[in-house]
């Protein structure tokens, strides 16, 4: 077996998931610093308990100092994942879906906690943007919104994971044509007139930048013990012929949402559309473990592994320290050809 793979003190989110998805893939420990607080703590407990007993790593994650963790190997089934933390919930997804998919059979992640958050992707980022991209690893999803958490409340979001005998590679270099834009405003409780101006604010100023948008309302469920005051997020969709990219914002009422904020969504959108990479930066860094994965061979996969190839809008210090940690844990060659800040080429292959 490998040695440990070593993390720095305080790492990046990308970087952190992304080796507690390699330690649970492969058994390969890993050596991070304590103490993890928060959405990093909950999500390495919740990694220890697709196979086994969090408990007992608690306390030694808890505290200060190296700590070597060795993760025990995933079972298939259905696990309940408590995340209490704003982002922990699309971590999880993001981190842990790839070692079940690995299992070749189906399994089922009900991850409760908060799921609508600032500064963390909406159910509708990872169900438009993020489940799209997995689907062309192998890995088929439905994804159910049983109950929008907004902020520390607790939600559930449900996966069901259907992953093909063995992952199949990326392959995004050129984004092609821009499709459509969509804007969906999720709507839960109360009045939804905010929340449907909110999405006509950023059709307006995605076509003021000449591009056609559309928006829609959909509804969004609340737990029984939400406040009845209304609750939204309004997520933009942009679909080209090879990629997606998603952005959202947050509101409830009586907030109202002045002209400014449909601005900004539509112009956090007009920075993707003005580059050229295949993927945004985001999601550059959350198709790296899967690509290692795939490129590894694990998996029931005969012959050689396959490569996968992917262009990023911006490359990002928590992309190149990634691509770096790979080589720990599996054979495999991960090169980001970019500086920082700038658009990238990412391929992940088996190692000569």
């Amino acid at each position: 077996m490998r040695g440990p793979m070593q993390v720095g003190e305080r790492p990046a989110q990308a970087v952190l998931d992304g080796a507690i998805g390699l330690a649970l893939a492969t058994g390969v420990p890993l050596r991070l610093r304590g103490p993890l607080r928060d959405a990093d703590l909950a999500l390495a407990l919740a990694a220890m308990k697709l196979g086994g007993d969090a408990d007992a790593a608690r306390e030694p994650l808890s505290g200060t100092g190296e700590v070597e963790l060795t993760l025990p190997h995933p079972r298939a089934g259905v696990h309940v994942l408590d995340l209490p933390y704003p982002g922990a919930v699309a971590r999880a997804l993001w981190t842990l879906s790839w070692p079940l998919a690995l299992l070749g059979k189906p399994s089922e992640l009900r991850l409760h906690g908060p799921n609508h958050s600032d500064d963390a992707p909406t159910f509708h980022d990872l169900r438009l943007g993020w489940a799209p991209f997995a689907a062309q690893f192998g890995l088929k999803m439905a994804l159910e919104l049983t109950h929008a958490g907004f902020g520390s409340d607790e939600g559930e979001i449900v996966a069901a994971l259907d992953p093909a005998p063995a992952l199949t590679p990326l392959r995004a270099v050129h984004r092609g044509l821009l499709r459509q834009v969509s804007v969906v405003a999720a709507v839960g409780g109360g009045r939804h007139e905010a929340a449907q101006d909110a999405a006509e604010r950023v059709v307006r100023a995605m076509r003021r930048r000449g591009v056609i948008a559309e928006a829609e309302r959909v509804p969004l469920p609340l737990p029984p013990s939400s406040p009845a005051r209304s609750r939204w997020a309004i997520t933009a969709t942009a679909e080209f012929e090879n990629s997606v990219v998603t952005v959202s914002t947050l509101g409830q009422a009586p907030a109202l949402v002045g002209p400014e904020q449909g601005d900004r969504l539509a112009e956090r959108l007009s920075r993707f559309l003005e580059r050229r990479g295949a993927l945004d930066s985001n999601m550059a860094e959350r198709m790296l473990l899967p690509s290692f994965l795939c490129a590894s061979g694990l998996g029931a996969r005969a012959g050689t592994p396959p490569s996968c190839h992917y262009t990023a809008s911006e490359v990002t210090g928590s992309l190149l320290e990634l691509a770096t940690i790979a080589r720990q844990a599996l054979p495999v060659r991960a090169v980001v050809d970019g500086a920082e800040g700038e658009e990238g080429v990412v391929v992940v292959a088996p190692q000569a």
